[in-house]
């Protein structure tokens, strides 16, 4: 099996290096990661959207994420989860390290500078993502420690394709060499990129649903924000979205219309998306009412909170949940027959712009996007801050965005219907690093 060659039989040809890439998001669309857990399961578990978990079910059953929604991260099969978590982002790390120790050494394998450029800014775009998740789950967020979680100690940035333990860093430092490889990457992709491509077998294939230039783009907009660095993260922004009042400067568009069974996640908005072929066996126990231990049910309050107040009967995305047969629970259609989650999508960026720009231009990008969704315009006077809030909990419904919002803002009180109270904000928003992690390696916490 291409698993099993050696890496320099594997890296002897531009296909292996295409196949080792392929391999990272084979990895990223298990269910560890994006393909169930850091999307609709687990990480939306933690975001409390959902109220199955938080006890025994109709049926006496013991739901499988009752521990995850009370944030008992050192019972047993929770340890067990996060260290999957842990050691699945590191395993996708070793493998691009690997990629990038043969690219330079093998770049006349390439049929063009293009494909090489191009490919090693994604394996260095990707090991980027990959350390950021892995910091916003691990470490302290910038906003904790009175303010000063950016010298807070972190989590290594693994550059080298090793077995000797890396040094634990800042996350001052850790966000630092993210923002590095994510410049890198701009720099080798620039002017490369070519999103149309439909032959199977081109090294450009599906361009649009990779990490491409556009979606490293996304991705340094995220981390500035993350590092409250809002006028970098603004300028990233604008460089998809453009100025509140102007053009475009890229061909993605909000949609203007709702959420359909065919267009359920506003494909015209999509920058990149993770190809899970397995979603629907992955997600079905959780969206399926007669599976008792997974199912994953918002009650009628959240579902009436999130999106029945005055005005919100016409937003685009409530057909994303579904009644179930009592009628008094929810569950989530918006997988329903997909096979890829997103990851970088327009409405975050305008999101984003909201929060960085300064007075009208922020009301500018947030109405923009709501317009879009089918809600009227919000007036001047109105707490934008409170209304970026309830975007974010509607946009990302399945998504696992919403825990990392809550953290990055320090919210003590969450959930559907806003009322699971955090006492210890550090106990729940930074998951332990796992403890064969302290033992063997360079972790002082």
């Amino acid at each position: 099996p291409k698993t099993d060659m050696k890496a320099e039989d594997l890296f002897s040809t531009e296909a292996g290096f295409r196949d080792a890439l392929i391999g990272v998001y084979a990895l990223m669309a298990t269910n560890n990661l994006y393909g169930k857990n850091l999307s609709y399961a687990y990480l939306d578990v933690l975001a409390q959207y959902y109220t199955s978990p938080r006890g025994n079910t109709s049926a006496g059953y013991e739901h499988n994420f009752k521990n995850a929604a009370a944030y008992n991260y050192s019972e047993t099969g929770e340890e067990s989860r996060i260290l999957s978590i842990w050691s699945s982002h590191f395993s996708a790390i070793a493998n691009i390290n690997q990629a990038l120790l043969f690219i330079d050494k093998n770049r006349d394998v390439f049929t063009s500078e293009d494909i090489h450029h191009i490919y090693k800014g994604e394996f260095l775009a990707l090991r980027a993502l990959l350390h950021f998740n892995v910091l916003r789950l691990f470490a302290p967020s910038p906003m904790m420690d009175n303010q000063n979680g950016l010298n807070a100690l972190a989590i290594p940035y693994v550059e080298q394709y090793t077995n000797i333990a890396q040094p634990q860093l800042t996350v001052k430092e850790v966000l630092a060499k993210i923002v590095k490889d994510l410049l890198a990457a701009k720099d080798l992709m620039r002017e490369r990129e070519i999103f149309n491509e439909s032959d199977a077998s081109s090294p450009m294939y599906k361009r649009s649903q990779r990490m491409n230039y556009y979606a490293v783009t996304a991705l340094l907009a995220r981390v500035h924000l993350y590092g409250n660095e809002k006028k970098s993260a603004l300028t990233e922004v604008k460089e998809i979205i453009g100025e509140v009042d102007g053009e475009n400067p890229t061909s993605y568009t909000l949609a203007t219309s709702g959420a359909t069974a065919t267009n359920p996640m506003f494909q015209s908005e999509l920058i990149f998306t993770l190809d899970v072929q397995k979603l629907q066996d992955l997600s079905e126990s959780c969206f399926s009412e007669t599976s008792h231990s997974d199912v994953l049910l918002m009650s009628e309050k959240g579902k009436q909170t999130i999106f029945n107040a005055s005005g919100l009967e016409n937003d685009f995305r409530s057909s994303w949940l579904t009644a179930t047969s009592s009628g008094k629970e929810y569950v989530l259609t918006k997988y329903n027959n997909m096979n890829y989650i997103p990851m970088f999508k327009l409405s975050e960026l305008y999101l984003i712009a909201a929060e960085c720009a300064e007075d009208e231009d922020a009301y500018g990008y947030l109405n923009k996007l709501r317009n879009h969704r089918g809600l009227s315009s919000i007036e001047h006077t109105k707490d934008i801050e409170s209304y970026i809030y309830q975007e974010y909990r509607r946009e990302f419904l399945g998504e696992g965005q919403l825990f990392f919002y809550y953290k990055r803002k320090l919210y003590d009180s969450v959930g559907a219907e806003d009322k699971v109270g955090i006492e210890d904000l550090k106990a729940v928003y930074n998951l332990p690093i796992p403890t064969s992690e302290i033992d063997f390696g360079n972790i002082k916490n």
